[in-house]
């Protein structure tokens, strides 16, 4: 049992640092992130639906634009055409098959959330993204 409010048990403490290293942000990040989510009203009514449609997002990597199509639904992302064009079940996977097929010498593993661009905002595609 924790005596302050700066103290958490351990199952907590390890929660809270895996989705730290998840977001790539300090704890007190997540934290905060995880309180700002759940103080907007309009996060629990914005599930996703069977109606959803592709959202339209880009990627510039080593001067080539990339468009592909993002569903809400699934997550999944498809590239249409050009480098890597193919059906992919996440962007992070779309992301990494671009960086194989522009730039083989580098590693090509990549966040999708932060790669891809929705072309009608201009924002991540983490924009996007549920939180948690």
């Amino acid at each position: 049992m924790s005596n302050s409010i700066h103290d958490v048990d351990d199952a907590t403490f390890t929660q809270v640092n895996l989705l730290a290293r998840a977001w790539n942000v300090s704890p007190a990040e997540a934290v905060r992130k995880l309180i700002e989510h759940f103080q907007r009203p309009e996060a629990a009514s914005q599930a996703p639906t069977a109606n959803d449609r592709r959202v339209a997002v880009h990627a510039l990597y080593d001067g080539v634009r990339i468009e592909g199509e993002y569903h809400p639904v699934t997550h999944a992302l498809a590239i249409n055409a050009g480098p890597a064009a193919g059906n992919y079940r996440t962007p992070s996977g779309a992301a990494t098959a671009v960086l194989q097929a522009l730039n083989p010498q580098v590693k090509p593993n990549r966040n999708g959330w932060s790669f891809w661009i929705v072309t009608e905002t201009g924002r991540l595609l983490q924009s996007l993204r549920n939180p948690v």
